[in-house]
């Protein structure tokens, strides 16, 4: 059940984890780097459920202490946060001196024993100015990385998590209605898309964009602010959207006035039968390399020149967009059991030529499972005049 109450008991069971694994670490404190940007806030939130909205944070978690600190750079900031997190109001701060010594100086407090301190995304999200300040304040302690270990523990998802997740799909493939409702010859393409992410905000979503392609390439992006439907426009159209709880998932649809050129129903239908093979192998043990090269077979084997890849065909989702492995990066990284995949087979055509086909799938021993209601008769919407 999607509630408060819920959420931070979620929270406790997460913390308690991710407190296991400092101590196989051997390690008293943990301090987590975050930035107020889409990518850069949820392994903070994953423990506190703040939700930044500017500027750089800190949490601070002890090895055995069930309630993390929270050190935010503006008092509005920690004001908001405070209405927001599942840690103790009173340990959200917003040092007026100096972010990085007071939250140096909560770490030490935990550090009486083995003086190790966990550092997660260090090495991703701090600046080197930012780490020498750590250093200097952290002297005599040792800073070990462990962002791998902590993004471990968060890509497998819990029940509140997929539900949470599953309730965004919902919400993206409603406002793919909204999209169709709202779309006409001569309409403004940035109405039609502000009208579709009122729709997510109204269920309390925060960050996220809509974006397309018209040019029958992958490629979606935001739209010129004065450009107009067109009668014989092919629509390839995305949402990225974080849910009410901050879960991130990626969805599209196609859409036109008239009906799809035998070529382009074509191009379309590979795409999916790339979407339904390739998720049949996605399941715990395999690797993120079969996914990719299954995508491109289908492709190839349906007599489409395929020409490499425009971005990962899958990554692992959840508070972030990505919160570790992608297709690209880690081809041999082995499935797991309730990961969350951000699904979008990544192989372009020769001359750039494709679709980009997404949504998020759950992986199971039998493969992966689609967390929304997106199916594939969904993909493709036809427009009233």
């Amino acid at each position: 059940m999607l509630t408060h109450d819920a959420l931070k008991r979620d929270v406790a069971r997460r913390i308690e984890r991710i407190q296991a694994m400092m101590k196989e670490k051997d390690l008293d404190a943990l301090i987590i780097t975050g930035q107020a940007a889409p990518g850069g806030l949820g392994a903070i939130r994953y423990i506190t459920h703040a939700h930044l909205w500017g500027g750089g944070a800190y949490a601070i978690l002890g090895v055995d202490d069930p309630h993390p600190w929270l050190q935010v750079w503006s008092s509005y900031q920690a004001v908001w946060s405070r209405n927001e997190t599942v840690t103790l109001p009173e340990r959200v701060e917003s040092p007026y001196t100096d972010i990085v010594a007071r939250t140096s100086e909560i770490a030490k407090e935990y550090a009486t024993g083995s003086k190790r301190i966990g550092m997660v995304n260090m090495n991703k999200l701090m600046s080197i100015g930012t780490y020498h300040q750590f250093a200097k304040e952290l002297d005599g302690y040792e800073m070990v990385e462990v962002t791998t270990e902590y993004n471990e523990i968060r890509q497998i998802k819990t029940p509140f998590e997929l539900e949470a997740i599953q309730q965004n799909g919902a919400i993206l493939d409603a406002a793919m209605d909204v999209f169709k409702e709202q779309s006409y010859v001569g309409a403004r393409y940035w109405d039609v898309c502000a009208a579709v992410e009122g729709y997510i905000k109204s269920f309390g979503s925060f960050w996220g964009r809509t974006k397309l392609s018209l040019d029958l390439t992958p490629y979606t992006v935001p739209t010129d602010k004065d450009l107009l439907m067109q009668r014989d426009d092919i629509i390839n159209f995305e949402i990225v959207y974080e849910s009410p709880y901050g879960y991130w998932l990626e969805m599209t649809s196609v859409f036109s006035f008239d009906p799809l050129p035998d070529d382009v129903q074509a191009l379309l239908d590979g795409y999916l039968m790339a979407v339904e093979e390739s998720s049949a192998v996605a399941k715990t043990g395999n690797t993120f390399a079969m996914i990719s090269d299954t995508n491109d077979k289908t492709l190839r084997d349906l007599g489409f020149p395929v020409d490499g890849k425009h971005t990962p065909d899958c990554h692992s989702t959840g508070l972030d967009g990505s919160d570790g492995p992608n297709t690209l990066s880690t081809p041999e990284f082995e499935l797991k059991t309730n990961m969350v995949l951000s699904y979008h087979p990544g192989t372009v055509l020769e001359n750039d030529r494709g679709f980009l086909i997404s949504d998020n799938f759950l992986v199971t021993p039998e493969g992966a499972v689609r967390l929304s209601p997106h199916h594939a008769s969904r993909y493709y919407m036809q427009l009233d005049g």
